[in-house]
């Protein structure tokens, strides 16, 4: 099992998309994901078609040390994406929340959660506070989503020497993925800046600027769900073949076979719902 991390000191950067598009592909290709949402905004449960729901991540940070994993799985809710699961987070929760960096690793090394997920998933605020270094400590690595401006470079930057600072022995970034990339050459540019500084880590998969992830949030959709057939849900497919090192063409053998289940399960209640209406 593979804990990640989605971090940026930047708001605005795409983060919370980042993971549930991600995690929707994952789910959409065969494998268990968990998705915790550890903003207080909780757009990452709207994102995913739930609400705000007790016990959840806040519980858990309140929670005494030997209760902590019993509530972490009670905490667990399924999502209409088959084989994804989310932690929903209330909007109340800060920093204070957390009495001890170490709590949430010590709490999913507690609840072996091996046992049931491929991959956990870690969505954070913007900034640099407790919660988002319990996440820190909590993953094996650090996936950056970013805007492709000077800002944003440079904060990426900053944040790669505070960690090795501050988290020398926790998760380190091993990718970053440009965001609302446009092809444009001033967008290229900082794309090779991010390589020089990074090399080996930048993806060369880039999420292209595409309104369909506003219109699944606006419209209280699911991207996997209700827009497989668009660019957005076809670029995170090829993504998660790059960030998780899957064969690309059994990646799609999959997808296609979800597809043509979804359509046949479609044609079917299109067939009796016209049949109960006749």
């Amino acid at each position: 099992m593979k804990i990640v991390s989605i971090l940026n000191h930047k708001g605005g950067v795409g983060k919370t998309t980042f993971t549930g598009s991600t995690s929707q592909a994952l789910a959409l290709v065969g494998f268990k994901a968990l998705v915790i949402d550890n903003d207080s905004q909780h757009n990452l449960s709207t994102m995913l078609g739930l609400a705000v729901q007790s016990p959840n991540i806040r519980d858990v940070y309140l929670s005494p040390r030997e209760e902590a994993p019993q509530r972490f799985l009670k905490a667990i809710r399924e999502t209409d994406v088959p084989g994804l699961h989310c932690i929903t987070c209330p909007a109340g929760m800060c920093d204070a929340d957390v009495s001890d960096i170490h709590f949430l690793k010590q709490c999913l090394d507690a609840c072996r959660l091996e046992r049931f997920y491929d991959f956990v998933l870690i969505d954070n605020a913007p900034g640099m506070d407790r919660l988002q270094a319990a996440s820190i400590v909590a993953c094996h690595e650090i996936f950056v989503p970013t805007e492709l401006r000077q800002f944003a470079v440079d904060g990426i930057v900053e944040m790669d020497k505070m960690l090795a600072s501050n988290f020398p022995h926790s998760g380190k970034i091993s990718r970053i993925i440009p965001n609302f990339y446009r092809d444009t050459i001033r967008q290229k540019s900082f794309v090779a800046a991010l390589q020089k500084l990074f090399p080996g880590k930048v993806t060369q998969t880039a999420i292209p600027l595409d309104p369909v992830f506003d219109e699944v949030i606006t419209e209280g959709k699911i991207l996997f769900l209700h827009r497989f057939s668009s660019k957005g849900a076809a670029y995170y497919l090829k993504l998660i073949h790059e960030l998780f090192d899957l064969d690309e063409e059994k990646v799609w053998e999959m997808v296609m076979e979800k597809r043509n289940d979804r359509r046949r399960d479609e044609a079917r209640q299109r067939f009796w719902g016209a049949k109960n209406n006749s």
